[in-house]
């Protein structure tokens, strides 16, 4: 780790008083930033602020990610929703995390130097979702800052340095954070407070699996570069602790509370009084087999199990007139689905609709909205929903099982690529089913265990029947259905893979995104930083230009 200054110690820990109110009242006591020493920050307080900060840096990279991958709606061009500005918030968070990560360093030595015990457990938490944060700046920027940064009066203005040694660094620094857990274990440290595995309080082997699974996901992104080298990497973590029971799943849990807000921003932004925020894909319904079984949907006679806990419809009537700008379009894939599923097409800048209280929208998961189950009234008013108590699905045991079958089929890995894809199948299935346990009713619209069978048999028969290409389509196109809610790991599959086969835009949208923009306000004042056009791939990505459209 880097040394850290003493001024940004001062600066970081009087910035946790923004952004942890539930804590204002302990840093009350501090009258001078210039006066924190490590004696004066709670390694716990430090630490609950890193994880709820790493929970709104991911969200911030999911949402633009998941309509550009056609999770849901994109309207107009790429340029639109990947610009200089739309990273900004993640980056300024990104590093300021990566300096209160320091600040716990600090308060680890100094409680050693003072002869108590260290937190070993606060700082291989920390350091796993520093590694999780590196390893998501560089997936979606590339070149940043590391050797230098957070540094400022050494270096003000940090140079980036290449995102192959910053993912190098950060397998190293998981390592690291799994000998601080296994310490922690050892010597019965003080325990953190635990914001994500809220069930089982805290227990160092959860974040352990994560630390090894981080290390499966980074190893997968690179096999386009090294295959050699990410095969091996991937063996070496097989049979570790790894994520691959629901119960390791690393999510975040929202609340109900609207006072102080807690309740999760699918919700918020579709359920409240205002209504829809947010416009469904075409696409996606289609992959659903949520519509119409008529060309040019994929029907297969097989609607996806998990549609009706995704996907909560409005209204009672399909779309017309002024609601169907597109009806009669010619160049249009979809223009209505069917089923009374209401989206759009990728890239439709036509006309928006007054729909709010007509389109559909987010469902019971992972936002803590509604179960389908034929009401067709406006979400504004229903009274059966979780209230927000929703995830963020940041990485789950069905991710993991994707991720092997991917590396088994490319990379020739240890495991059977077709069991690997049944099981996250199942895995998936069975966690979209059981969210909001009791306080869910389907009335006889829930999956079933025969529906759950009959759709694993049917993508066995379509994958047994693939050739290589299509085998590898299909693995990512399951993935891409279990991610709903996580626009992160579809848009590293496409570029990795080039899959699933998503619509292309209906209307001129400009060059697909191969990287995001450095943000403006790192662009602007950091002259070592200069903008960068979308199509520039970030170094694991060696896909060919025009991969995506």
């Amino acid at each position: 780790m880097r040394k850290f200054k003493k001024l940004y110690y001062a600066l970081a820990l009087a910035g946790l008083v923004v952004t942890t109110s539930c804590e204002v009242s302990e840093l009350e006591l501090l009258t001078s930033p210039n006066n924190v020493t490590s004696d004066s920050a709670d390694p716990s307080f430090v630490l609950n602020d890193i994880q709820l900060s790493f929970n709104g840096i991911f969200g911030g990279y999911s949402g633009p990610a998941a309509a550009i991958t056609r999770q849901v709606n994109q309207f107009s061009t790429y340029n639109n929703v990947v610009s200089a500005p739309t990273l900004n918030g993640e980056w300024g968070s990104s590093y300021q995390l990566f300096a209160n990560i320091d600040v716990l360093e600090d308060i680890d030595a100094s409680l050693i130097e003072d002869g108590r015990d260290g937190v070993p457990y606060h700082l291989g938490v920390g350091y796993i979702l520093e590694a999780y944060s590196y390893f998501l700046l560089v997936d979606f920027i590339g070149d940043v800052p590391y050797s230098e940064a957070v540094m400022p009066e050494e270096f003000p203005n940090p140079n980036t340095d290449p995102g192959t040694l910053v993912y190098q660094a950060q397998l190293e620094l998981l390592d690291n954070a799994i000998a601080k857990l296994n310490e922690g274990i050892q010597v019965n440290a003080p325990q953190p407070e635990d914001l994500y595995y809220t069930d089982s309080g805290f227990d160092a082997a959860n974040w352990i699996a994560l630390a090894n699974t981080l290390k499966i996901r980074a190893y997968l992104n690179l096999g386009l570069t090294d295959p050699a080298g990410a095969a091996q990497g991937i063996n070496s973590v097989l049979g570790s602790n790894i994520i691959d029971t629901i119960d390791e799943d690393f999510d975040f849990d929202y609340g109900t509370s609207d006072l102080p807000e807690s309740r999760h921003p699918f919700f918020t932004g579709n359920y409240l009084a205002g209504g829809a925020g947010t416009r469904m894909s075409n696409y996606f319904l289609d992959l659903l087999n949520a519509g119409d079984a008529q060309p040019p949907f994929v029907e297969t006679g097989i609607i996806d199990p998990r549609t009706r806990y995704y996907i909560y419809r409005q209204s009672s009537s399909a779309p017309s007139g002024s609601n169907l700008p597109c009806e009669g379009e010619g160049n249009y894939d979809y223009c209505y689905v069917g089923n009374l599923y209401w989206g759009r097409d990728h890239a439709d800048n036509e006309g928006l609709p007054n729909d709010n209280f007509l389109r559909s929208i987010y469902g019971l998961y992972p936002g803590g909205g509604a179960f389908d189950k034929d009401q067709l009234v406006q979400a504004r008013t229903l009274t059966e929903t979780l209230g927000g108590e929703g995830i963020t699905p940041m990485f789950l045991s069905s991710f993991t099982h994707f991720a092997l079958a991917e590396a088994a089929l490319t990379l020739n890995t240890n495991g059977n690529a077709l069991s690997l894809l049944q099981q996250g199948i199942r895995l998936s299935m069975e966690k979209v089913s059981n969210f909001g346990g009791s306080a869910v009713d389907p009335e006889g619209f829930g999956m079933t265990q025969a529906d759950i069978d009959a759709y694993v048999n049917r993508v066995t028969n379509e994958y047994n029947g693939a050739s290589p290409s299509g085998k590898l389509a299909i693995i990512a196109r399951e993935y891409y259905l279990a991610s709903w809610g996580n626009g992160v790991e579809p848009y590293n599959t496409l570029r990795r893979t080039g899959y699933p086969d998503v619509q292309s835009p209906i209307f001129p949208a400009g060059s697909f995104p191969r990287s995001f923009q450095y943000p403006q306000t790192e662009t602007d004042g950091n002259p070592n930083i200069s903008p960068k056009p979308l199509t520039t791939p970030v170094f694991w990505d060696n896909n060919p230009s025009g991969l995506v459209d």
